[in-house]
């Protein structure tokens, strides 16, 4: 055969001009191939296409199960702000009282968030707070009484009279943080004081004693499960 003016060493006949010729369809060729030629096919042209599928299938299954699966609960959270308390300990403190109320980790978590600093990034953390609060995420928080003190007044806690049992409230008495709240105007309500705070220096994880205020714990007002936080105060004081 000639190109031009160049001969190919190619024949008239050679497979490369009759590759379609058999009429047979890929699949049909496959099944016609036996033992090693048939797994070779089957690695060169099919297995890479197969693994690829898997993995994307998996992906998108592990994906959907992540964004549409069960969440599980969340039970508890925690605010720990303005208090030097490194991840270690927060893990520790986080696993003891999990155990402590017997969480279904399958079903429940707890949040113990150590972000907030209201000292050194305070527009950031009450944007944060105020939010959280609002949507009712934030069981109790831990914050040196002034800062405490300054959220207690416009509101933002529950007395503990509404929150423990009469027993727990005589037990848990000489630890009380009063506070008074104010009005729309800013003033302080005639006879609003209340406990609103409990301090918890001296418990087991707040032993710092280079610490320049009281750590106070507070509950807050829009959260819904007071059992969880009699739970966790007892738990502290243990």
């Amino acid at each position: 055969m000639e190109i031009g003016n160049k001969k190919t060493t190619l024949k008239d006949n050679a497979a490369l001009y009759n590759h379609e010729s058999d009429g047979l369809t890929d699949k049909e060729k496959f099944k016609s191939l036996k033992g090693k030629k048939k797994w070779i096919q089957f690695r060169d042209y099919y297995l890479l296409k197969i693994v690829a599928t898997i993995a994307v299938l998996a992906f998108v299954i592990s994906l959907l199960y992540t964004v549409l699966g069960p969440k599980a609960e969340n039970v508890f959270y925690a605010a720990i702000c303005d208090y030097v308390m490194d991840y270690g300990k927060i893990d520790e403190l986080q696993a003891e009282f999990e155990e402590y109320i017997e969480l279904d980790p399958k079903k429940q978590e707890t949040i113990f968030d150590n972000t907030f600093s209201f000292t050194t990034e305070a527009i950031a953390s009450n944007q944060k707070f105020m939010v959280y609060l609002a949507c009712g995420e934030i069981s109790v928080v831990l914050m040196p009484q002034s800062i405490f003190e300054e959220k207690a007044v416009n509101g933002a806690f529950k007395p503990f009279s509404e929150i423990l049992s009469t027993e727990a409230y005589l037990k848990y008495s000489d630890r009380f943080v009063m506070c008074g709240t104010c009005d729309d105007d800013g003033n302080i309500i005639e006879n609003s004081e209340k406990a609103y705070g409990l301090c918890v220096d001296g418990t087991r994880y707040f032993q710092n004693e280079n610490l320049p205020e009281p750590v106070v714990l507070a509950v807050c007002v829009s959260w819904e499960n007071n059992e969880v936080c009699t739970d966790f105060i007892d738990f502290l004081f243990k």
